[in-house]
């Protein structure tokens, strides 16, 4: 087993936006499973970012997983019963087998 293969000790679920619609036009709010996967997750400071003009503190959360395509601010994570939404992935060239996210509690 690898150093990187050994970090990843926690399980989740990787779930994506579906892309239907309302009757009026606006999102169903449905998300898709799009598998499980193991992760690394490690906790964040909470978010200090001004977000639509007020202070925003959900807890935040760095997660460290296999290099998947396809996962992006679009996707969320279920883990320990937990919805974390994607906030930004970051891919190192150098490392090209992982990757790794920030995400934000949604409650």
């Amino acid at each position: 087993m690898t150093e990187f293969s050994g970090a990843l000790r926690e399980r989740a679920t990787l779930e994506r936006r579906a892309p239907d619609r309302s009757a009026s036009g606006g999102r169903t709010g449905r998300w898709l499973y799009d598998g499980a996967i193991w992760i690394g997750v490690m906790p964040m400071m909470p978010a200090d970012a001004v977000v639509g003009q007020s202070r925003s503190a959900l807890p935040r959360w760095q997660v460290t997983m296999r290099k998947r395509e396809g996962v992006g601010i679009h996707s969320r994570l279920v883990w320990r019963g937990k919805f974390l939404q994607v906030r930004s992935v970051i891919s190192d060239p150098k490392q090209p087998a992982h990757m790794i996210l920030t995400t934000e509690e949604i409650r």
